[in-house]
């Protein structure tokens, strides 16, 4: 006779801890700096970090807000609040002080947990409850981590002195699970709800899609304040029962030697951070015959890079998602990896795309449009913003992404841009990202962004600012060819410029308002 769970069962990501020590107490689950700990011991730490924050007052419905680097607390953190039927608000500390205060102020945490690496202004406040209240929140309470920062309770302290009694609270799959921010590069950060069934939904996807197994390494290295961070390789891994190694020590060389040491089976990075690692002192003799696949997106990747990866016998998979998708919307397969260079591959199982013109007729193969996602992984909207939300979720499902895509007869997709980067040369469509893709193919050409600028007589061209790669020479003037060779006219850049890096952010996404100040004539502006 099957048992009857209790009324307050748990079924959303809060669980699966719990849920897989029971089947795989002894296996090693998450693996730190200076420690390591198994399902099982994860598990009681989980229990006794939720029953800690309950006794500073969180509650059901509240929000824990993440100031940090990554560490194991996030992911424990990730658990406990799940478990409580809390939503974790990673705020990325790397933006502006002003921003990181306006997005705690958005989140108003009952608790915040910050890393004593940052800022300790940047979330000021109490602990007691007797002090003035944070700018977060009325009742907001500050638990330091990896060290301490004055007036703020310490994270162990807090784990150690909790009971590991169960969490007997009722959490659904339309609960809040995360609530991570978009980047405001394009404007004020927006936070994105994502409820247990959108990222339980986007593990299933990618389970659909890549060969992940319950026995696999994984290393994050990727910023845990993306949803890619977590939701791309960390999850999936916890998911099936593998364990999740998280360093300290961010260097190329020293990630390549904790992916050597670990054995690392899967991974994930954007394709800048890849590139660093290829160009590692390290790279030459680190043993990676452990790695099956690599992840990466967030940026076009470049053939070579792909290329030099495969050199050493690791296939790197190009993907497209988005925080608002939580974040899987497309992968390529391991067969299509070279055949395909360029292309961000299929969606998965349980996601639809479609790709549209501005009148939403659909687009036929090879033409470019604006890709839209469905299924349940896609957020419920934007936290207390629905104007935002009534913008880009369509009243049938689709999310509008906001990117330019196009697909060929077989499915298969490459994201050509935002749709907002598009410009018009004698009344035709460019997007950057052709011309740039173009550009990266040149064997000396490491990096390339193209905008659209006024010369100095005034008028409006297409401009490149190309790095090149180290120890390489080429003229702007064999670029302008080469690129005249492989683009339509209307296309082609009439100016190239060299820099010595391109503007990105974290995740490896060009800043063109940025990039058009390295393109202007000197002088201009």
């Amino acid at each position: 006779m099957t048992a009857i769970p209790p009324a307050w069962a748990n079924v959303g990501v809060g669980s699966w801890i719990e849920r897989r020590a029971r089947t795989n107490p002894g296996q090693v689950a998450l693996v730190g700096p200076d420690r390591s700990f198994t399902y099982a011991e994860l598990a009681e730490r989980v229990r006794r970090l939720a029953n800690g924050l309950r006794r500073l007052g969180l509650r059901a419905g509240d929000r824990v807000a993440w100031l940090g680097p990554n560490h194991p607390a996030f992911l424990e953190a990730l658990f406990a609040s799940g478990l409580v039927g809390a939503a974790l608000a990673p705020v990325n500390h790397r933006l502006a002080a002003d921003q990181v205060r306006g997005v705690v102020a958005d989140i108003e945490p009952a608790v915040v947990l910050q890393h004593a690496a940052t800022d300790p202004t940047l979330a000021a406040g109490p602990t007691p409850a007797t002090d003035p209240p944070l700018a977060g929140g009325p009742a907001a309470r500050r638990v330091a981590v990896g060290g301490s920062i004055e007036g703020a309770l310490e994270y162990e302290a807090l784990v150690a002195e909790a009971s590991a009694d169960p969490v007997e609270v009722a959490v659904g799959m339309d609960d809040v699970c995360l609530l991570p921010h978009t980047s405001g590069t394009t404007g004020a950060p927006k936070g994105i709800v994502l409820t247990h069934a959108n990222v339980t939904w986007n593990v299933v996807n990618f389970l659909t899609c890549a060969d992940f197994r319950g026995d696999d390494v994984t290393v994050a290295i990727a910023p845990f304040f993306r949803v890619g961070g977590t939701g791309v390789n960390v999850l999936p891994t916890l998911f099936l029962g593998g364990t999740v190694v998280v360093p300290d020590d961010l260097r190329p060389e020293e990630i390549l030697r904790a992916m050597e040491r670990h054995r690392v089976t899967v991974g994930f990075g954007n394709p800048d951070l890849l590139d660093a690692l290829a160009h590692s002192e390290a790279w030459p003799t680190v043993d990676l015959s452990s790695v099956r696949f690599v992840i990466t997106g967030g940026a076009p990747v470049p053939e070579r890079l792909i290329r030099v990866w495969l050199d050493r016998g690791v296939t790197l998979l190009q993907g497209y998602g988005l925080s608002e998708a939580a974040p899987l919307a497309l992968l390529l397969d391991p067969a299509s990896a070279l055949t395909r260079i360029g292309s961000a591959g299929r969606p998965p199982l349980l996601v639809d795309i479609q790709i549209v013109h501005p009148d939403h007729s659909p687009a036929a193969p090879g033409e470019t449009g604006e890709l839209l996602v469905r299924g349940p992984n896609v957020m419920a909207g934007y936290w207390r913003r629905p104007e935002a939300t009534r913008e880009v979720l369509l009243p049938d499902g689709w999310l509008r992404t906001g990117d330019a895509a196009r697909r060929d007869a077989e499915g298969y997709v490459w994201i050509v841009d935002r749709v907002a980067d598009r410009f018009l040369v004698g009344g035709r469509p460019v997007y950057p990202g052709d011309v740039e893709r173009a550009l990266t193919g040149h064997p000396s050409v490491a990096d390339a962004g193209v905008v659209q600028v006024l010369d100095e007589a005034g008028g409006e061209v297409v401009t490149a600012v190309v790095v090149l790669s180290p120890g390489s020479q080429v003229s702007g003037q064999e670029l302008l060819a080469y690129a005249r060779e492989r683009l339509a006219a209307h296309q082609a850049p009439v100016t190239v410029r060299f820099a010595d890096r391109l503007p990105r952010n974290s995740v490896g996404k060009l800043l063109r308002s940025e990039l058009r100040a390295l393109a202007s004539p000197p002088g201009s502006g």
